[in-house]
């Protein structure tokens, strides 16, 4: 018998996995806030629950995809939480980018209730969900990972156990640095090229078959072409929810990270200017507009 996957979250990653997992043959139940992500999930394929309790009920794993420290605390031990269906021996996984210590206090309390919270985070986009070319890194109980590794293969190109609880998170952070300050670079560096006469298509071409090029130009660059920064369904949520957890990973490590701050900064600004749902790709039209650019 196929596992049955409860997922808790539906937003562009959770709503994707949601998708991959039911082309691979399994049943999957779902929880989110919103019923149009509900209706989402029943039109391909998974079918609804109301609450994250009835989520892991009804399932042998459940992934969460969530969006914030106060989504997370609350799937984990509010009312009709997760763990409050006291289901002993459920693996839960987690996919979002929080601090460590959110996590292992997530962790505590499914330990509580006979549950197992794996630290998970995943390394991509939606589009590369849909494309199965995301990665993912877990780390905690080794067993309850090898336990439940094939429906993670449903939906991404590689897995990987990184070892103790919190090593998934602390790639991860190293990981969304490097996100950050490339996908500013790459924006810098195309609203250069535009400013200087070169054409956009030409520009995307050239640097992709550089030394330069890189898999963040080659998902960004696209978009900086068409200006189509919405498809993707990718945001600048990067920018107020996991570049504050990476200051402060930084921070209390005493550990300097000045080109990151920069590029956080600009994200920040593009946020300000009313970006905030549309891709981080948009940096480029920051700069095109600090840089008196029409197209």
């Amino acid at each position: 018998m196929s596992k049955k996957v409860g997922i808790v979250g539906l937003g562009a990653m959770g709503s994707a996995m949601a998708i991959m997992l039911v082309k691979a043959g399994y049943e999957v139940v779902g929880f989110d806030l919103r019923d149009a992500a509900l209706d989402e999930l029943e039109a391909n394929g998974g079918s609804r629950a109301g609450s994250p309790r009835d989520v892991a009920e009804a399932a042998d794993v459940v992934i969460l995809s969530l969006p914030s420290i106060g989504a997370f605390e609350a799937v984990i031990s509010g009312q009709g939480s997760v763990t409050s269906a006291g289901k002993d021996g459920l693996v839960l996984i987690d996919t979002c980018t929080m601090p460590v210590a959110v996590k292992e206090e997530g962790a505590r309390i499914a330990s509580d209730n006979g549950m197992t919270l794996i630290d998970g985070t995943v390394s991509g986009n939606r589009d590369m969900i849909l494309a199965k070319t995301l990665t993912a890194y877990m780390s905690g109980e080794k067993a309850a990972y090898d336990e439940h590794a094939d429906i993670l293969s449903a939906f991404t190109r590689k897995h990987t156990f990184v070892g103790e609880f919190g090593n998934a998170s602390k790639i991860k952070f190293v990981i969304n640095h490097l996100v950050c300050v490339l996908t500013c670079a790459n924006a810098e560096a195309m609203a250069m090229g535009l400013k200087a006469g070169l054409k956009a298509e030409d520009i995307f071409d050239l640097v992709q078959d550089s030394a330069a090029g890189s898999v963040l130009w080659n998902i960004r660059g696209p978009m900086m072409v068409s200006e189509d920064y919405t498809s993707s369904r990718g945001n600048f949520g990067m920018a107020s929810k996991d570049g504050p957890v990476i200051g402060e990973f930084a921070q209390d490590m005493g550990f300097p990270a000045p080109l990151f701050q920069a590029a956080l900064q600009m994200h920040h600004a593009a946020v300000g200017m009313g970006m905030y749902d549309i891709d981080t790709a948009a940096l480029c039209r920051l700069y095109e507009t600090m840089g008196g650019i029409e197209r």
